[in-house]
């Protein structure tokens, strides 16, 4: 049945309707009805709600095949607006997304402080910032997060989040309390790029795809036919702390060896200072002017662009890392795509070839001919897209909450 106990159609038929609009943009109702399997009178019925809240509009009249001419519906991907928003170290990105998940506002708040509630502090003061482009659009009432962190997406809390030294943080509750929001939904800043890269970047209208975050941690993001894969308790995708060197630098969890010790921004800056006490006349060096504590992943990637032996050496050193996690990946999961994003992974090609190469000798032959490896088309950008599109996924539910409280 396609309806809820208390007459309402169900959310679940409602989004896969409107998702096939989205694909298809013009069709009529009877082959709507063809295309989700679902009956022409419930199809009518959706159509109308959708008819009334603007989210299609009707379009003339399509060919007939004997008949009458079917009436045809539009998409309107304008219709609404969805706000998502991303924590990076020293800011949150917010975006305002329709419902093709394209940003139509941008902008970015400076966090003032370390703490939770300097965080949320930013965060409002941005979405009230951002809220004044709105003009005439209608802003879904609820917002996306993208978090650092071990997040629990059900209860919206940051579990843990080492690098800020946080714990149990309920941050949903508190951006909705902050915010005058029904409904803030939230998850790891890699879970909801992996939604971005699937609606709007590398990815697109792809089902089954790995977005791969590399900055300050590392993480993945698992999208499995089209949905948000999270696990039994939201942990799903930790492969900063798969172990890839046994007895490696210890890392934070308490574990040796895991990958965001040895591939992460950091790690691979650390690396880089370590090689520098051996080798100091590489270009590295210099374009630090003598500074190793300035040094960056992004001064590795930009030396070994110029052919500079020691950070190609260093590249070469985090790509085998990542391959080796990747590729056990690619074989677990048999992903269409694996996209690298976060401001380490989208930097470089020269990483990404690096990658590539270690993949390749890694991964089964069979899940790797369907597995592409890509940078993320979206860049810094992807994780607040990707908080926008948790709200999407929800649009149904929100749209009528909106409707009742007019």
């Amino acid at each position: 049945m396609s309806r809820t106990v208390d007459g309402q159609v169900a959310p679940h038929k409602r989004w896969e309707l409107l998702e096939a609009l989205r694909q298809l943009r013009t069709t009529s109702r009877s082959a709507l009805a063809r295309e989700t399997h679902t009956s022409r009178g419930m199809v009518s019925l959706i159509v109308d709600e959708f008819l009334r809240e603007g989210l299609v509009r009707e379009e003339g009249r399509g060919d007939s095949t004997g008949g009458r001419p079917p009436r045809l519906v539009t998409f309107c991907p304008d219709a609404v607006l969805a706000a998502g928003a991303a924590l990076s170290d020293a800011h949150w990105a917010l975006v305002l997304v329709n419902l093709d998940a394209r940003v139509v506002h941008r902008i970015e708040t400076p966090l003032r402080g370390l703490t939770p509630g300097h965080a949320v502090h930013a965060l409002e003061a941005g979405y009230t910032a951002i809220c004044r482009n709105l003009g005439a659009a209608r802003l879904l009432p609820g917002m996306g997060l993208g978090t650092p962190g071990l997040v629990d997406i059900r209860s919206g809390e940051i579990v843990t989040a080492a690098d800020r030294g946080w714990a149990n943080v309920p941050m949903a509750s508190m951006v909705a309390q902050a915010l005058g929001l029904p409904s803030v939904i939230m998850a790891n800043r890699s879970r909801v790029g992996a939604l971005a890269e699937v609606w709007r970047g590398a990815g697109r209208g792809l089902e089954d795809l790995i977005y791969v975050w590399i900055g300050s941690g590392i993480a993945a993001g698992i999208v499995h036919k089209g949905r948000l894969y999270v696990g039994a308790n939201s942990s799903a995708g930790e492969l900063g702390h798969v172990t890839v060197l046994p007895d490696g630098p210890l890392c934070g969890c308490g574990n040796r060896g895991c990958l965001q010790q040895l591939a992460s921004g950091p790690a691979i800056a650390d690396a880089a200072r370590r090689r520098l006490r051996e080798v100091p006349e590489s270009l590295i060096a210099e374009m630090v002017s003598e500074h190793p504590e300035r040094i960056t992943a992004q001064t590795v990637f930009a030396a070994a662009e110029r052919d500079d032996a020691t950070a190609n050496e260093l590249v070469a050193q985090a790509g085998v890392f990542l391959g080796l996690a990747i590729g056990n990946l690619v074989n677990l999961f048999n992903p269409q795509m694996v996209v690298l994003g976060g401001p380490v992974g989208s930097s470089s090609d020269l990483l990404l070839e690096a990658v590539r190469a270690e993949v390749r000798r890694r991964a089964m032959a069979h899940p790797l001919s369907a597995a592409a490896i890509r940078r993320s088309d979206l860049g810094a950008e992807a994780s607040a897209v990707g908080a926008g599109v948790l709200v999407l996924q929800r649009t149904l539910g929100l749209l009528r909450e909106s409707a009742e409280g007019a």
